[in-house]
């Protein structure tokens, strides 16, 4: 009776909480981001903190743990022509932290003591477990694990990491390097009869150069992205060797131990080089730095979710009449892209289904830019997403939920 009163209590929160956010009721996927550090690199402490005050994009559950940035490997130096190179020092990385180990941890929110409550997953998986299963899992004598299984394997099994290669390389350099070269020029100039004016063009223009004020650095981001492997055969033997909500040292001690069960699958990567950005706004090169590495960081999250299918981002629809979605040019959306609609639903077994009832686009001028920062850009306009005309189907306007994705199999 007290894990049924437990439990009840339990989804009280979670019904709660899904009448707080009801438009946001359906699973997202959840992201641990970290980044590698080049200490050789100038700035190298001040792009870690910056790197710290980047938010996780909210289509995706925060799943950050503590340790937000390890010490890259190979390539210490600006050359990113060997990215991919990095790697199999990011396979050693998540293996010897024990990373997959880890999120599985705080997925059931293990404790000093070792014991493991099922909280999370039940406030995350309450769109398809209520009151009545549990109380009919509860004395039908299916296992209490068995209904976490079901509350958490879609949700435990998107769990993503992703792994930041960040590479600076400051303008000054590129700037000290034009002004060596007009300073040369106008040297030789000099040497030659007739052309002193030239000459002094051209150390004027070094002159210039030298006085612009610091405008920033160029930035490539290659990410890496893996995800949480979580299966039966992973869930029984989780449960079996494991899973304990009393003291229990031994198995504490076993579960601290294990190097082979909680594994991580490598999805794949994407570089990115970052655009000149708009400095209106920022007043610091910490602002700075974080502006240029989050929309870095985003082209990259973007180009991912377009390569993967598996991997891409559903968004709610927030509004039928019109339809209007909270995505946009962060998602590096276009007039072009086609977004199917996916009615939520669910199997006679409580399992999340999505049903695809229509495709629409965005309507020409009414693409949400919901990059970093992007309120300081010229000719932003606020908006609480993009908006978007149906090509095929329909959605009906009434209680049912739906989600949009991006289109990659035809109508």
């Amino acid at each position: 009776m007290r894990k049924a009163f437990i439990i009840l209590g339990l989804i009280a929160l979670s019904l709660q909480q899904a009448c707080a956010q009801d438009v946001y009721k359906y699973h997202k996927s959840s992201m641990y981001s970290v980044m590698l550090k080049h200490e050789n690199q100038e700035f190298a402490d001040e792009i870690v903190a910056a790197f710290n005050k980047i938010p996780i994009q909210d289509n995706f559950y925060d799943f950050n743990l503590s340790k937000r940035w390890f010490k890259a490997g190979i390539l210490e130096d600006s050359d990113t022509s060997k990215a991919d190179n990095q790697k199999p020092h990011i396979d050693r990385i998540l293996r010897d932290n024990a990373i997959g180990r880890r999120l599985v941890a705080k997925w059931f929110n293990q404790d000093k003591q070792g014991c493991f409550t099922p909280n999370l997953i039940l406030q995350r998986g309450f769109y398809n477990v209520n009151a009545s299963d549990i109380i009919e899992a509860l004395y039908s004598r299916k296992t209490q694990e068995g209904v976490i299984y079901d509350a958490g394997e879609e949700l435990i099994g998107q769990t993503y990491v992703l792994v930041n290669d960040i590479q600076y390389g400051d303008k000054r350099k590129d700037r000290e390097r034009r002004v060596s070269n007009l300073t040369t020029i106008a040297g030789m100039a000099n040497m030659i009869p007739g052309v002193g004016l030239l000459a002094t063009t051209y150390a004027q223009a070094g002159a210039a150069l030298i006085g612009q004020k610091y405008a920033g650095f160029n930035v490539t981001v290659t990410s890496y992205l893996y995800r949480l492997d979580w299966t039966e055969d992973i869930a029984n033997g989780f449960y079996t060797a494991y899973y304990t909500d009393k003291p229990d040292a031994a198995k504490k001690e076993s579960f601290k131990n294990e190097k082979s069960l909680f594994t991580l699958t490598y999805i794949g990567s994407q570089t990115v080089h970052s655009s000149n950005a708009n400095l209106k706004g920022i007043n610091d090169r910490e602002m700075q730095i974080r502006k240029v590495s989050t929309r870095a960081i985003d082209e990259a999250l973007a180009k991912l979710q377009k390569e993967h299918p598996e991997f891409r981002v559903r968004a709610p629809l927030i509004s039928k009449s019109p339809l209007i979605a909270p995505i946009g040019l962060r998602e590096e959306m276009g007039t072009d892209t086609r977004y199917e609609v996916l009615e939520v639903g669910e199997t006679a077994t409580k399992r999340t289904t999505y049903k695809r009832v229509a495709v629409i686009k965005p309507k020409k001028g009414r693409i949400w830019d919901n990059r970093f920062m992007a309120e300081f850009d010229d000719g932003y306009k606020p908006m609480s997403g993009t908006e978007f005309e149906l090509v095929s189907g329909s959605v009906p306007n009434d209680n049912r939920m739906f989600l949009i994705r991006e289109e990659v199999l035809s109508f």
